[in-house]
């Protein structure tokens, strides 16, 4: 009996043994077919809005498309999971925007919301701003251009101006 409980037990040992070490060259062949697939991935994915772009925007009239003041200099920060950071120079009239930004057709074109508040020049709240862009990132994944629409509003919500804006946008890198 004693020959036969260790043969039982034995035996079950060994089935363990060979199932856990299939299970082991299973799981490590899944892994190798895994990893191929997430590089055959990276290699055919196009590029994504997610990153730090330098953009240069130009406030046009939006009857004639005519350029209206300078330049401004802004920087976006675009995350993953679709919200926008807007960073402006120094200003006592408006705080950095804060918005949401999504992919529309295609791998390229993208769109994007964002709202700033507006303070006068004794630092009173006075309303807000909102900037609503189509945008469309070019083959390299380094540069984008944009058309835009901007509503000013008053401290009720109340749509008080607006107004159009171009920008053409480079990807910040560490090289």
């Amino acid at each position: 009996m004693k020959t036969t409980f260790l043969k039982s037990i034995g035996g079950t040992a060994l089935a363990l043994l060979v199932l856990v070490g299939g299970m082991q060259i299973s799981v490590s062949g899944q892994d190798d077919k895994g990893h191929e697939d997430a590089k055959q991935q990276a290699n055919n994915r196009r590029p994504s809005l997610v990153g730090v772009w330098l953009t240069q925007v130009t406030r046009r009239n939006c009857d004639t498309g005519e350029p209206i003041g300078a330049t401004s200099q802004i920087q976006n920060t675009f995350a993953k999971g679709g919200t926008l950071l807007e960073t402006i120079g120094p200003s006592i009239f408006r705080s950095p925007g804060n918005g949401i930004w999504k992919r529309e057709h295609g791998w390229n074109e993208y769109s994007f919301a964002q709202r700033f508040m507006r303070f006068d020049a004794a630092g009173l709240f006075v309303g807000s701003g909102v900037v609503r862009a189509a945008l469309t990132l070019d083959e390299t994944g380094d540069h984008y251009t944009s058309t835009a629409t901007n509503d000013v509003l008053d401290a009720a919500g109340n749509v008080i101006a607006s107004g159009c804006a171009t920008s053409v946008s480079t990807r910040f890198s560490m090289e």
